[in-house]
C-alpha cells in the first residue's frame, strides 16, 4: 500500500502492519492519560503480560483532505499524545500522507513531547523505535 491507494479501513491497516512487523499485540483501546482523561488510543502495542510498548494514533489524513482537518486531527493527535508522555514508550501519529499545512511544524510539535509523525511509507521510522 502507498500514496494515493484507498484503504477501506485504514486504521486497521495500521494496526495490522505494526503487529507483523513487531510481534506485538496491536488494539484500540481506552487508556488513562497523565492529566486523568481517558483516551480512546487507536493503537495500544502489547508485549508479553500486557506491558505497553508503544502508543500510536492514526489520522486518516491525506492530500485530499482540507487544511483545517488536517489541522483539527493533528492539535488533537498532539494533545492526546501529550497525555501520555509519563510513559517512557515510543509515540507515534500516523497519517496517510504528511504534509505542510504552512504556519505549523507538526514534526518540532510533536518531537517537542517523544512522539514521532509518520506517513504510511515511513512507518518503519516508528518499528525502528519500539525496536531499540
Amino acid at each position: 500500500m502507498g500514496r494515493g491507494v484507498a484503504y477501506d479501513d485504514f486504521e486497521q491497516y495500521v494496526r495490522d502492519t505494526l503487529a507483523e512487523a513487531t510481534g506485538y499485540t496491536c488494539t484500540k483501546q481506552y487508556e488513562v492519560g497523565k492529566s486523568g482523561n481517558r483516551w480512546k488510543v487507536d493503537c495500544v502495542l502489547l508485549g508479553d503480560h500486557d506491558l505497553r510498548k508503544g502508543y500510536v494514533e492514526v489520522k486518516e489524513t491525506s492530500r485530499t483532505s482540507n487544511r483545517s482537518t488536517y489541522i483539527n486531527h493533528m492539535r488533537r493527535a498532539y494533545a492526546e499524545m501529550g497525555d501520555f508522555r509519563q510513559f517512557d514508550v515510543p509515540k507515534a501519529v500516523v497519517v496517510a500522507d504528511k504534509w505542510n499545512t504552512g504556519g505549523t511544524d507538526w514534526n518540532a510539535m510533536l518531537d517537542s513531547i517523544d512522539c514521532m509523525l509518520v506517513d504510511i511509507d515511513n512507518i518503519e521510522r516508528f518499528v525502528a523505535e519500539l525496536d531499540a
